[in-house]
């Protein structure tokens, strides 16, 4: 539980923490857009050469990018099985019994595991070296045009933030009454994957509670304070460009150019 992404902001004096939390979700959002995009090693070496920029200028722990890519080796695993079994085109590598191994779906596997690497590391980036009060501030400030179409993005955006804020303390949580249920003679790694699902369904309930608890106290605290979504909202800190986040800008958008139109 302790893996969770939005659990990571470490607050330190770098290059990317710097920056303004807009420029560094609209290149997080790009990168991730082209990265899935990407076909050829040149392409990749780019995106590549873009991420160890990054590390070097946050300071990023490798630690923290390999502890991330744990969320998703499941799912990494799962497409990579389903690329084996149903993708037969290309020439045949080896033949195990009637099973044909093929070459377009070892090249498959290979960009998915590229692919979830670059994105995966580089959202670590963002969330290490961005808060999630800033994320949520920079998205409304990013889509406040909208509240001139009648959306509110002020609520949605304040909705992001807390969702966001309570999920370490919900991941806290479960942890806890897990290690309780452990300690009173509940195994959670015996068995198929059905009993460990069954396993946890004792888990679920208290969790589910508690959620519902803590969603009715903050309602109540927010109803006391006097909150009102329907009016607009001011902060202490206002977001300002810099000339590096011009250049982050610009270096997105090129990188972006050149890979879609090549």
């Amino acid at each position: 539980m302790n893996n969770l992404l939005v659990s990571k902001f470490v607050d330190v004096d770098t290059f990317v923490h710097r920056l303004d939390p807009r420029s560094k979700l609209f290149f997080s959002t790009l990168y991730l857009i082209v990265t899935f995009l990407s076909k050829s090693i040149i392409e990749f070496l780019i995106l590549f050469l873009l991420l160890l920029i990054a590390i070097y200028l946050s300071r990023t722990s490798w630690t923290y990018i390999l502890s991330s890519l744990k969320l998703i080796l499941f799912l990494m695993v799962f497409t990579a099985i389903v690329h084996l079994i149903f993708n037969q085109e290309g020439n045949v590598v080896f033949t195990v019994g009637r099973y044909n191994l093929y070459s377009n779906a070892l090249q498959s596997i290979v960009l998915v595991f590229v692919r979830f690497f670059l994105v995966v590391a580089m959202m670590t980036i963002l969330t290490v070296t961005t808060s999630p009060n800033s994320i949520t501030y920079a998205i409304e400030k990013a889509f406040d045009f909208l509240n001139g179409m009648g959306l509110n993005v002020s609520t949605f955006a304040l909705l992001m933030s807390i969702s966001l804020r309570f999920i370490p303390t919900i991941a806290e949580e479960t942890n806890r009454i897990i290690k309780a249920q452990t300690s009173r003679g509940a195994r959670f790694n015996k068995g198929w994957l059905i009993s460990k699902a069954k396993a946890f369904v004792p888990i679920l309930i208290p969790i589910f509670v508690s959620t519902l608890k803590r969603a009715d106290e903050l309602a109540t605290a927010m109803e006391v304070r006097g909150y009102d979504p329907d009016r607009s909202r001011t902060r202490y800190k206002q977001l300002r460009y810099k000339k590096w986040d011009y250049l982050v800008y610009l270096i997105i958008v090129s990188v972006s150019i050149f890979i879609i139109l090549k």
